[in-house]
């Protein structure tokens, strides 16, 4: 009996150090909706309509803007987020990348237009 019940405390102590070693992962922001993204170019500002799928950590959804429509994948992990897409100007691809910070419902962060330069980002949340 004793045995029995020292073996049942030492189970015991070995899940309750197990629960308290295993640190839990912070959930990072939630994404998904309808967001206006300024990108500030030497071109000068542009505002697109961007929705956002987020599956975990994982990005797809499509930008929308004055030259077209376009869909992009991307990643959040915390506050870190980046996401981009090729385009295709005149016969030349061209990759656009994003990258940057979430605070609440806003981002911002870099844009890189392949070897034409960067540019700025902001985003905001549409109304939910």
């Amino acid at each position: 009996m004793n045995k029995l019940r020292v073996l049942g405390i030492v189970v015991l102590a070995m899940l309750v150090a197990a629960c308290s070693s295993t640190p839990a992962k912070p959930k990072g922001p939630d994404l998904n909706g309808s967001w206006v993204v300024t990108t500030q170019s030497q071109m000068g500002a542009q505002d697109s309509d961007m929705t956002v799928k987020q599956t975990g950590s994982a990005l797809t959804g499509t930008l929308s803007g004055r030259m077209g429509t376009v869909n992009y994948t991307g990643t959040v992990e915390g506050a870190a987020v980046a996401f981009g897409f090729n385009v295709d100007i005149h016969g030349t691809p061209l990759r656009i990348d994003y990258s940057g910070t979430v605070e609440g419902d806003t981002m911002k962060g870099k844009a890189v237009f392949g070897s034409f330069g960067e540019g700025s980002f902001t985003t905001k949340r549409r109304a939910r």
